[in-house]
């Protein structure tokens, strides 16, 4: 068991998503479908990193349910799954014309399109990654949008489902942010599947209660060991790794935060915010009920707490 742990921390991850990515380039070259493709591999990767977060947990008790796994069912259906379809086919629609009058006025097709595939997803990343990276930033800094970011913060604790917990206006923000770039400038769908590839496996295994050890990959992905940072009670913790797939602009811009003393502790949520409604309809409406919600909250912070509360904060069971 002791080897299959140490297995689980340096190489679970590397494996999958190399895995991953590999059966994503097999498929293109067979011409699969490329719904069915991306349905296979998240599923597979669902499977693992459920299994891997009882045998290997980072904390324990994020394994114990904390009456969230509805509204995180919830979340995903609507943020993961049907909402991205909408955008992609809108966005489609809409930058395929915008496509052909760039490359008209321009006299040549903008994207690279002769590079291997895998330099085309490099590229894909790092465009998409950084015009995020500032949106994500923004809506730490900025209040009026971290009412809409407060939703994927709310857990009080992480594991792979709350991966999609996001606001619905959250995601077609970022989504509509990250891939109209690379459509208007003629990403072919390919790219698109191979960048989707990466984004869904990266994004299960940052929010997994797994113990995890990347070393130098910290470099390179916005894994756990460093997510887990990003949702720190502490706001001088929090407000630092903003990648969402890649830490990349977060080393250039000088955001990326990596003790090497300390972990990440097992208290996360928003700490002066306990009043956040922790049902799914409420969180859609919590924008709009802010006011009430942060004085619910200073009402909640002058109640004596239990010292043997298993996290710093109850969710509130509203709406």
């Amino acid at each position: 068991m002791t080897f299959l742990r140490s297995a689980i921390t340096y190489a679970l991850f590397p494996i999958s998503f190399a895995a991953a990515m590999i059966a994503g380039l097999c498929g293109l070259a067979r011409g699969l479908e490329h719904g069915a493709m991306l349905a296979g591999i998240t599923f597979a990767t669902i499977v693992i990193v459920a299994i891997a977060e009882r045998i290997n947990p980072q904390y324990a008790r994020w394994n114990v349910a904390r009456n969230d796994i509805a509204t995180d069912l919830m979340h995903s259906l609507v943020s993961q799954i049907i909402l991205p379809k909408v955008l992609e086919l809108g966005l489609r629609i809409v930058m395929l014309a915008g496509a052909a009058r760039l490359t008209q006025w321009l006299g040549f097709t903008v994207w690279p399109t002769r590079w291997p595939l895998l330099a085309q997803l490099a590229l894909a990343l790092l465009l998409s990654q950084f015009l995020e990276y500032w949106l994500h930033r923004m809506m730490h800094e900025r209040p009026l949008l971290w009412r809409l970011h407060a939703t994927h913060h709310s857990p009080a604790r992480l594991y792979w489902l709350n991966a999609g917990r996001f606001h619905p206006l959250d995601t077609a923000a970022s989504f509509t942010v990250s891939m109209t770039p690379l459509l208007l400038l003629g990403a072919s769908a390919d790219v698109m599947l191979m960048l989707t590839v990466w984004i869904a496996v990266h994004g299960l295994f940052q929010h997994a209660n797994i113990k995890v050890r990347l070393g130098p990959l910290n470099y390179l992905f916005s894994m756990a060991e460093l997510h887990r940072w990003h949702h720190s009670l502490r706001l001088e913790e929090a407000n630092r790794n903003y990648g969402n797939n890649i830490i990349i602009w977060d080393l250039v811009f000088g955001t990326f935060f990596h003790p090497s003393d300390r972990e990440a502790e097992e208290a996360v949520g928003i700490s002066d915010l306990d009043a956040f409604p922790a049902r799914y309809v409420g969180q859609l409406l919590s924008p709009w009920r802010w006011p009430s919600i942060e004085e619910a909250s200073r009402s909640v912070a002058e109640k004596p707490r239990g010292s043997d509360a298993p996290f710093p904060r109850e969710p509130d069971p509203g709406p």
